[in-house]
């Protein structure tokens, strides 16, 4: 695999191409928070086959990038594009089912299993001083991540998009609360950014999507998956100064409701003093172990706008 190249670019507040809401409306998500507190998820499934179609091909500009990954990220023919392009689709579906199902307290359906060794690893790190970040990416159930790693030893602060409905708040505030997790939105002013600070100052863990900026001007042009794309920097910048360990993190989902969770410590020269150039390895890092994920799972890419230069 090609190690991803990176420069430095400086980024002015960009319009957000993609606002990565929950859809449904409020008595939609009602209704399956409703359902999904009583019933499997699995039986709702089957529904997605009638659902996912007219998205399919009436959501355009949301369609075309996922075309576009499978096209030119994978090089597969119009056929094979347009058939992965729906599985990808019907794969994203059973995922936001699942996260309801989640949020809705019916968490017992759920197997979710980690490596052994990134366990081990990860309860080396709760039991340090220093704070922990688990970079998560629009890849596979993040969500699920404070159903599987809830412990008493290190709070868990997840960082998030505020701009969902306030029925989905309601459900999210109440599900995650209940372990030991507490919900920062990503703001305007960019104060949360202080919060998350605090948080590691404190020891503590900061989960955050790691894959996506929202007009920040702190962002790196990547080679990913051999097209150049960009990234946000500033986590790992306050990783790099304040020596945080950086732990990529994702959810992936598998047959039925099994998912398999994967924790992979960015290993970084420690000794480097350079905060930039640590800041460059930790990205460089991150961007390669999404690649490294996406070679096993690549129904799973759900950044749903045109995230390569090219594809722009």
């Amino acid at each position: 695999m090609t190690a991803p190249h990176s420069h430095t670019t400086i980024a002015m507040a960009e319009e957000r191409q993609w606002k990565g809401t929950t859809g449904g409306g409020n008595f939609g998500q009602k209704a399956l928070f409703v359902m999904l507190k009583r019933i499997p998820v699995i039986l709702l499934y089957p529904v997605l086959y009638l659902v996912v179609p007219f998205y399919f091909f009436l959501g355009r500009k949301a369609t075309e990038s996922v075309k576009f990954y499978h096209r030119e990220i994978w090089k597969q023919g119009k056929i094979k594009t347009l058939w992965r392009s729906f599985l990808s689709e019907l794969t994203f579906g059973k995922v936001v089912l699942d996260k309801f199902a989640v949020l809705a307290g019916n968490t017992k359906q759920f197997d979710i299993r980690f490596n052994d060794e990134d366990l081990q690893n990860f309860n080396t790190l709760l039991d340090q001083d220093k704070g922990i970040i688990l970079a998560g990416s629009h890849i596979g159930n993040f969500e699920l991540l404070g159903q599987t790693l809830s412990q008493d030893k290190k709070p868990i602060s997840c960082i998030i998009y505020g701009g969902e409905s306030s029925n989905y708040q309601a459900h999210r505030d109440q599900s995650f609360g209940k372990q030991n997790v507490k919900l920062i939105p990503i703001s305007n002013d960019m104060s949360h950014l202080f919060t998350i600070k605090d948080a590691l100052d404190k020891g503590e863990i900061v989960a955050i999507l790691c894959d996506r900026h929202f007009g920040g001007r702190k962002i790196k042009k990547c080679e990913f998956l051999g097209k150049e794309a960009n990234f946000p920097t500033g986590i790992f910048i306050m990783a790099a100064q304040m020596g945080i360990p950086v732990i990529s993190t994702f959810i992936m989902k598998g047959k039925g409701t099994h998912y398999t969770g994967y924790l992979k410590h960015l290993h970084i020269n420690e000794e480097e003093e350079s905060v930039s150039k640590k800041t460059d390895e930790l990205l460089k890092a991150y961007v390669s172990s999404i690649e490294n994920i996406l070679h096993q799972y690549p129904l799973q890419w759900f950044n749903y706008y045109p995230f390569w230069e090219m594809d722009k």
